[in-house]
């Protein structure tokens, strides 16, 4: 059994041995190297059987960092995002410093950067005094992990998993490239584009689509999958087949009596708190021997249903040739 603790001094020193360490974080739980140490970062990509052509995301402790992993000068823009949504849910992408390795960036010329908003996660930046390179802690493409038994489920070998309860946000952080005077979304999250325009009005927000050039973890076209097929579905079904689990975030329009086969994510409908719930519930059906394939219900692609459904859609995507049969 994986050794599992709460010891992040410890943690701290096995990320210094060139070890992994998973760790909570407000988004999902992180496999972590030290993000200066190439053969170290090597074994993320082992660990998890991830290819090498999509790159990682260093996790720093404080702003002061910024001058060891990113190219000088550093745009003022960047600096700004980094003071207006850190700690917190945010990966910057801008030109790497000759200190980060070329494994952590696939060979890119740039680096994704965050600092988290958790207190684990922070002290144990702070201990080990390195960037953390850190990926979500699951095998790639596979459903992300909101607490350490999910990681516990799916690798193999972690040299030391810190216990820090649930992941509050539950989805991964929203990335964003800083392009001339322009940010660039890579990837959606809890921070939405519409709250990016609000925080800078003046500056142009778009939307990226770029999974034909890798830019940021998060881009392929399938990604965050259950073992189990995975079905979007418009409303509720008519007939739920006895094999079948179902995920609802806003219940109200629900009818049907499904008993434990249906995870209401939200009895409000809040789609903030069914987000930090989604891939519990996906792990949930997964380990379930009685459910066969799982159902979602669609969310408006509005504030954080647009990163809801970004995972959703790519959880589904190797699934889609195939008929959902209801």
């Amino acid at each position: 059994m994986m050794n599992t603790g709460k010891d992040i001094l410890y943690a701290s020193k096995v990320i210094l041995e060139g070890k992994l360490v998973a760790f909570p974080t407000e988004t999902v739980y992180g496999l972590g190297a030290n993000g200066f140490d190439p053969e170290a970062v090597v074994r993320i990509f082992e660990a998890k059987k991830r290819p090498s052509f999509d790159p990682l995301i260093l996790h720093i402790g404080n702003i002061g960092d910024l001058e060891k992993v990113y190219e000088k000068p550093i745009p003022k823009l960047v600096t700004d995002l980094a003071a207006r949504y850190w700690p917190g849910p945010l990966t910057i992408v801008g030109r790497k410093s000759s200190l980060v390795p070329d494994v952590v960036t696939s060979g890119l010329p740039t680096v994704g950067v965050r600092m988290p908003g958790h207190k684990i996660a922070l002290e144990l930046l702070k201990l080990a005094g390195v960037p953390i390179a850190a990926p979500s802690a699951n095998l790639f493409g596979r459903l992300s992990p909101t607490k350490s038994a999910h990681v516990r489920e799916q690798l193999a070998h972690v040299d030391y998993i810190i216990e820090g309860g649930k992941s509050t946000i539950g989805i991964e952080s929203t990335i964003v490239a800083v392009i001339d005077k322009t940010i660039e979304i890579l990837r959606p999250g809890a921070i939405t584009a519409n709250q990016i325009k609000i925080d800078f009005p003046g500056i142009e927000v778009r939307v990226s689509n770029t999974e034909d050039h890798i830019q940021a973890p998060g881009q392929l076209k399938s990604h965050y999958s259950p073992v189990k097929p995975l079905y979007l579905v418009d409303k509720e079904p008519d007939v739920l087949p006895d094999n079948a689990g179902l995920i609802v975030f806003e219940p109200e329009s629900l009818t049907g009596n499904y008993n434990n086969r249906v995870a209401i994510l939200s009895k409000k409908g809040d789609l903030i708190e069914g987000a930090s719930k989604m891939f519990a519930a996906l792990h949930d059906f997964e380990a379930d021997i009685n459910v066969k394939v799982i159902y979602a219900i669609k969310v408006r692609e509005e504030g954080i249903g647009v990163a809801i459904m970004d995972r959703l859609k790519k959880g589904a995507f190797r699934f889609s040739d195939k008929s959902a049969d209801i």
